[in-house]
């Protein structure tokens, strides 16, 4: 079983691998998230994450930090079963979960619409 840590090595930073996740990159979507993922066979971990909620969305900071927490914290809980699916296949990737709703849900349910993400993009992956 993956380890459930989230460290600097899962989280993508880099700018230039950000902006070609969003020209190059395949999307699909599952309310209220937005999944953004490309291929990388450069990377040390075999995923990583970086999580956006738009201004335009949610336009207090304070509101957006708090998402943005909830919604690393349910996929720090439940990144194993992509992580175990990718290593089976020998892959790696970067990843974008966008969230799309303008108001704030609950912990449970944030947690139960990634496990749903995950799924289905470690089926697509």
């Amino acid at each position: 079983m993956a380890s459930q840590h989230f460290s600097k090595e899962d989280r993508l930073c880099s700018s230039r691998r950000i902006e070609t996740l969003f020209t190059e990159g395949e999307r699909l979507y599952e309310f209220p998230f937005k999944a953004i993922w490309q291929e990388d066979d450069t990377l040390q971990s075999t995923v990583k994450v970086a999580i956006s909620v738009p201004k335009k969305r949610l336009s207090k900071a304070s509101q957006r930090n708090h998402i943005k927490r909830l919604v690393r914290e349910a996929y720090r809980k439940q990144k194993s079963l992509l992580v175990e699916k990718l290593l089976q296949e020998n892959k790696s990737i970067n990843l974008m979960l966008v969230y799309t709703l303008p108001s704030i849900l609950s912990f449970t349910e944030i947690e139960d619409k990634i496990s749903v993400t995950l799924h289905r993009l470690a089926d697509e992956v």
